[in-house]
């Protein structure tokens, strides 16, 4: 089993893949969260931004121990994680944690003993060669690294966050501080979001549900077919973010791929389009944002004997798991 450390520098080299770069006029800040059984499994939460732009989130186990060593872990994890991308910013460092033992203990204002005074001795000579403050924020303040902390803590969550009208959220097991959260706008930057808007399939699909409906079938499998070409196109040309919204956008077409595929078939076969109607409708893109996810709808095929979409509605699970 490879060691903390070692994983650590895998997430780093994961990362740099997407080589986002910062500016020297707002200040780094990393949000940082740790949790644990305690005693038990520790698993870590980190969220670092500038300004509006996301540089990374990441989920990471990070072994047995207390909550308080999590706390310590990825505070100490999250700054190895910032001074191996950024290692003069030439901006202030910002850390945010909601653990008033670390915070107090790393700026001396209380005693530590132990292994978190191991903790504690290193993170004060971090700050000697990457400087940096460490700040103290209430729970509600640090909702981002908290849910993604959370994500494997939860009792029979297969998930954390899925994408609800347009924002990442929170299963409801989460406390609601964090489902309040709109962490869409958080993870995603300005240039991403504009390109999602302008490079659609709303209109495309609003075609095809009509010339389906008007029987005109071999138009409409042909256009299903162009519409997951461009699927795809889109998917290849979208700006580079982060992991968290890599992975989600490389599923969510994956799954409007599959959609379509189904709907090419159910066509071609002649089935009744009334009981697919709904995924035409969602993949066309309420306006009105009232309608319930497109996960969720898809997941009622199964019980419409279309097996097919198992497989499908197991990967749009996956995508924060």
């Amino acid at each position: 089993m490879i060691s903390h450390d070692e994983k650590v520098q895998e997430v780093i080299a994961d990362i740099r893949n997407y080589n986002i770069p910062i500016n020297r006029e707002q200040p780094i800040e990393l949000f940082a969260d740790g949790l644990c059984e305690n005693p038990g499994a520790m698993h870590i939460g980190l969220f670092a931004r500038q300004g509006g732009t996301c540089l990374f989130t990441r989920h990471m186990f990070a072994g047995h121990g207390t909550c308080n060593e999590a706390e310590y872990i990825a505070v100490k994890t999250g700054l190895a994680i910032l001074q191996a991308l950024y290692p003069d910013p030439g901006v202030s460092v910002i850390v945010f944690c909601d653990s008033q033992l670390v915070t107090k203990q790393v700026n001396g204002l209380w005693k530590s003993s132990g292994k978190m005074q191991d903790y504690c001795i290193f993170l004060r000579r971090l700050r000697k060669v990457y400087p940096y403050t460490l700040q103290k924020i209430p729970r509600s303040e640090n909702e981002m690294a908290d849910g993604l902390a959370q994500k494997y803590i939860l009792k029979n969550s297969g998930r954390c966050m899925t994408l609800e009208n347009g924002r990442f959220n929170v299963v409801k097991q989460v406390p609601a501080s964090v489902r309040r959260s709109d962490t869409y706008n958080a993870v995603t930057s300005q240039q991403f979001r504009a390109y999602l808007s302008e490079h659609n399939l709303h209109e495309q699909m609003r075609r095809l549900f009509q010339l389906a409906s008007d029987g005109h079938t071999e138009a409409a499998v042909g256009l299903a077919q162009t519409i997951r070409q461009r699927a795809a196109d889109i998917l290849a040309s979208a700006p580079r973010t982060n992991d968290l919204v890599a992975q989600w956008l490389n599923n969510t077409i994956g799954l409007v791929q599959q959609s379509l595929d189904l709907l090419a078939g159910a066509l071609q076969t002649g089935q009744d389009l009334s009981e697919i109607q709904y995924i035409i409708e969602e993949l066309a893109g309420a306006d009105n944002g009232e309608s319930e996810m497109f996960a969720e709808q898809v997941g009622q095929l199964r019980e419409r004997h279309f097996p097919e979409c198992d497989a499908m509605v197991g990967e749009e699970e996956e995508v924060f798991a």
